[in-house]
């Protein structure tokens, strides 16, 4: 046999393991309440409305269904986002902006492939969301990193690193963000703060990435613009280039994403995908074209925000209840996540092996860092777990963490 560690190539050599899948497989066992992963909550998965909506499929568009698709999406499906984004977001697209994908970590991987060669730095958030930096790390960048504050990303230190750069002639490709309930932190990049950003866009010369998995998923506060709509009434740059995905707002099976951008960046992704899965399933793309047409998605939708609000409120009230002095979070208004800081001196690295003698696990804030700092934070799920495994869950944290405090003194 080979030496595969020799005779593989560049890309796969840089590729490190998800944390979160290996921590899947520890926390994976009988007894452990995870706060580690990012599932929705499956007992509201819309069970019969797919059932329902395959059956007319197939018998209706059954030869459509099981055919290869066009690479670049069905227009059914394509047809339906374009109100989609003008009902609910006011952003004005047309097919040729868009790109249905297999989900938005092949859309993270077509912005990688496109756009980053080898020492490119790429800027992103301290903390950012893990699949992006595993990604883009497998091309070859190096990060630089940004830090987030309480309504996003810092916009003063943004544009001290884009100076910088400059100054260095380095040839920096684009800033990746996850603007709405970030992942990992849950915060939310404000309207003061995405203004400041699309000027900077256009001031420097540097693409955005906006990653919006959790848009919809507001269930308290007031909506800020998507960057897109603001970049796109600005009618300047065509420098922003957002990914969505049904994974979080409708169900992760069914592997569908979204990237919405100028038609050039549009046409040169089609032609990275025809290498990578030629199309994606077209019954697939039909069901969540039946979704979005049917109005089912208002229906769903609604009854996520309820279900997560009230699972978030039970986590944050859990900590305020069990967690000693000395640990913070954030109060995320909608999303999966919330993020947790232990005091300066702690480590949730280390205490993990604590959590898990507790029976109950997180993921390790230092794996969202481009620089592997932030070891005294971790990230929190509330959407999977029940609001009676949440507070259990969050006792035996503080349990975890109250241990770990006195064992340092």
């Amino acid at each position: 046999m080979i030496d595969i560690t020799k005779n593989i190539a560049t890309a796969p050599r840089r590729t490190k393991a998800s944390v979160i899948r290996e921590l899947l497989k520890i926390t994976n066992k009988p007894g452990v309440i995870s706060f580690a992963g990012g599932l929705p909550d499956p007992q509201h998965f819309p069970y019969d409305f797919v059932a329902n909506s395959v059956k007319e499929i197939m018998a209706k568009q059954g030869r459509v269904a099981l055919q290869y698709g066009p690479t670049d999406g069905l227009p059914e499906l394509k047809e339906e986002f374009i109100k989609f984004l003008q009902k609910h977001e006011g952003i004005t697209a047309k097919p040729e902006n868009l790109i249905v994908t297999t989900a938005s970590q092949q859309a993270l991987d077509m912005v990688g492939r496109l756009f980053i060669d080898a020492s490119d730095p790429v800027i992103v958030e301290k903390p950012s969301y893990m699949g992006g930096l595993q990604v883009f790390k497998s091309y070859g960048c190096e990060f630089v990193g940004v830090k987030l504050e309480d309504d996003g990303i810092s916009t003063e230190e943004l544009e001290e690193k884009l100076l910088w750069l400059r100054a260095q002639d380095e040839h920096y490709k684009f800033l990746y963000l996850v603007p709405d309930f970030q992942n990992p932190s849950g915060v939310t990049l404000s309207q003061e703060k995405r203004k400041k950003v699309i000027e900077l866009s256009e001031k420097y010369n540097v693409a955005v990435i906006e990653d919006s998995p959790y848009r919809q998923i507001r269930f308290e506060g007031k909506a800020p613009e998507m960057l897109y709509r603001l970049d796109q009434n600005s009618r300047k740059t065509d420098n922003i280039i957002s990914l969505f995905t049904f994974s979080k707002t409708f169900a992760p099976g069914l592997r569908l994403g979204i990237i919405l951008a100028h038609p050039q960046i549009i046409k040169k992704m089609e032609i990275l995908k025809q290498s990578l899965d030629l199309c994606t399933s077209s019954l697939n793309q039909l069901i969540a074209a039946d979704f979005l047409r049917s109005g089912f998605f208002e229906k769903h939708i609604e009854v996520i925000k309820k279900t997560y609000k009230l699972k978030k409120d039970t986590m944050v009230a859990a900590l305020e209840k069990y967690m000693p002095e000395g640990v913070t979070w954030t109060k995320p208004e909608g999303g999966l996540f919330l993020w947790v800081r232990l005091p300066e001196s702690m480590s949730a690295d280390e205490m993990f092996a604590d959590a898990l003698k507790e029976n109950v696990a997180y993921v390790i804030g230092s794996a969202f860092h481009s620089d592997g700092s932030g070891k005294n934070t971790m990230r929190l799920n509330f959407s999977y777990p029940t609001p009676e495994d949440i507070d259990e869950g969050i006792k035996r944290l503080a349990t975890a963490v109250k241990k770990r405090m006195v064992a340092a003194k």
